[in-house]
């Protein structure tokens, strides 16, 4: 049965190159971290660019994973330590506040808290976030078609997660379209004042009413670190 946390628990998104993907597993072990995801992410610059600035190549290293928000703050201080987010592109980390988890999660984020001795950030509330993640699923092969649309909207960047969709009757019935298994998961972070106009026009130019059959929501956002320097509340960035 999902439980509202009285403490504040936070879902924390970590996006890398993939020759760096190492460091969050060491990251992950080292603080013994009970429950994470771990995936292939690929960018959205061309090769050129990344021959430019220095760093990496298109594929990602993608980890999402659920933390007090004392243990998120441990790990993006860590993290930091070990990868130079200053560098344009080498990645970005971001968390995003949880009104709800099953009691078994939220045992798990107590002990793991407990056993690092960290603050567990107190209640979780509402918070004016300054960014917000725009989440889009498309048919496959349509991210650098989102993605071409989202910059001209003011999206910097956006990364690309392979994904399988499950049809329904439902979906038939009532948005007329047909589930395709392949989709693309494209997650772009935007600064909220960004986030309307770049969900507008993905949804004009790759909505159900095109091939794309895409559809975007938002979530805001809490902590980031990678767009700017260092690690800094998402109202105060």
């Amino acid at each position: 049965m999902p439980n509202k946390p009285e403490i504040a628990l936070e879902a924390l998104f970590i996006i890398v190159d993939f020759d760096r993907g190492n460091v969050l597993t060491d990251l992950f072990k080292k603080n013994n971290m009970p429950v994470f995801l771990l995936t292939r992410g690929y960018g959205s610059a061309k090769s050129t660019i990344y021959d430019i600035l220095g760093y990496g190549g298109p594929k990602k290293k993608v980890s999402i994973s659920i933390q007090t928000k004392g243990v998120s703050g441990l790990i993006m201080s860590q993290l930091r330590n070990k990868i130079d987010f200053k560098k344009p592109g080498t990645g970005i980390a971001f968390t995003i506040n949880l009104s709800s988890v099953s009691n078994a999660l939220l045992t798990v984020c107590r002990k793991v808290n407990d056993n690092l001795k960290t603050k567990d950030g107190g209640e979780a509330m509402a918070t004016k976030s300054a960014y917000h993640l725009i989440i889009t699923i498309v048919n496959t092969g349509y991210f650098e078609q989102v993605m071409n649309i989202a910059k001209t909207a003011g999206a910097t960047g956006g990364t690309l997660i392979h994904a399988r969709g499950l049809g329904s009757e439902e979906a038939m019935k009532y948005l007329g379209i047909t589930i395709q298994p392949e989709k693309d998961l494209v997650l772009i972070l935007t600064p909220k004042e960004e986030k309307l106009a770049i969900m507008e026009s993905i949804t004009n130019e790759v909505g159900l009413n095109t091939a794309g059959k895409g559809i975007c929501f938002s979530l805001p956002v809490d902590g980031v670190m990678g767009f700017g320097t260092g690690v800094c509340d998402a109202d105060k960035c």
